[in-house]
């Protein structure tokens, strides 16, 4: 990606998080009209579920924002020092190669019978 397809997706990170936060704002504002407007037990367990999801939105709002500003910091990184300062580059597992050796010659399972010398009990 180049430096401004990730400030788009930062912008439009950023964007998910207010919009996370609007909602749970609403869903705040609901729960505490269900709590004014039922007072028992229901309405309590109501009021309850409907905090969690308002809890749920802010933590899904916060980890947006943060991903945002860390696209935002990797896009300024891209456009100050190029692609090579991108932190993975170059970086990763290192896979095994297709050279192999055969451990033995024998192929397929074998299965130990009682008898065999083959060092065990």
């Amino acid at each position: 990606m180049t430096s401004p397809e990730l400030q788009r997706v930062g912008h439009r990170s950023t964007a998910l998080a207010g919009a996370l936060d609007e909602v749970g704002a609403q869903v705040e504002r609901v729960a505490r009209r269900v709590a004014a407007a039922w007072p028992d037990e229901h309405g309590r367990e109501w009021t309850e579920r409907a905090l969690l999801v308002r809890r749920a939105l802010a933590r899904e709002a916060d980890v947006a924002a943060e991903l945002g500003r860390a696209i935002a910091r990797l896009a300024d990184g891209i456009a100050a020092d190029g692609p090579t300062s991108l932190p993975f580059s170059g970086a990763g597992p290192r896979l095994g190669g297709t050279a192999a050796r055969r451990a033995a010659d024998e192929r397929g399972v074998r299965i130990p019978r009682l008898g065999d010398d083959g060092g065990g009990a």
